[in-house]
């Protein structure tokens, strides 16, 4: 067993992360999460808290690691409809080692818990909106490149971008048809920059 003092926090955290995002928040025993992370309860507890405060800080890594995916396309790509639409593409992929659901954890965890889980709600809302919000930045960006329509409005389109990577995501857990929604998808991405 690791000990307090020496173990890597975003490791554990990734490890935290999936076992969470696989098996959803209420479903996670505390054993699992000692036997994933390699931790004795007493370290785990000193280190993160609750298992609610372990999850809280698993879905704020959750949401960096994405953060950091996403800025490492944007980096990749001259335009920034280019480096988005990339990302986008990146999160349309079935289940995996690396991605234990093809759902968002944030999405999941807002479909798994009730008001009981005000706290957790909220914080999942807020990364939501963190991501909306980021979403329209980009959009701006296209704007000014001129890939996207400069009428568009880019909150809306944010939005829009959000409904429609949750709703593929969902399609994509219901089928596994992976191919029909990478099709949807770039057809979304051309009804956009053909308007």
């Amino acid at each position: 067993m690791a000990n307090i003092s020496k173990f890597d926090r975003d490791d554990v955290l990734e490890k935290a992360k999936n076992l969470f995002w696989q098996k959803g928040f209420l479903a996670t025993s505390t054993r699992e999460i000692q036997t994933t992370m390699d931790m004795r309860p007493g370290s785990i507890y000193a280190a993160f808290g609750s298992k609610a405060d372990l999850f809280h800080q698993t879905l704020i890594h959750y949401a960096q690691t994405s953060t950091d995916v996403l800025n490492e396309q944007l980096a990749q790509h001259d335009h920034a409809w280019d480096g988005l639409k990339q990302y986008l593409r990146g999160l349309i992929v079935p289940c995996s080692a690396q991605v234990p659901s093809e759902l968002c954890m944030v999405m999941r965890t807002l479909a798994e818990l009730d008001e009981s889980h005000q706290e957790t709600l909220d914080i999942a809302k807020n990364l939501l909106t963190q991501v909306e919000n980021r979403f329209a930045n980009i959009v701006e960006q296209a704007q000014q490149q001129g890939d996207l329509s400069a009428e568009f409005d880019k909150q809306k389109i944010a939005k829009k971008l959000q409904v429609h990577i949750i709703g593929l995501r969902s399609y994509l857990k219901a089928t596994g048809d992976t191919d029909t929604v990478s099709q949807q998808l770039e057809e979304f991405f051309t009804q956009l920059e053909t308007q």
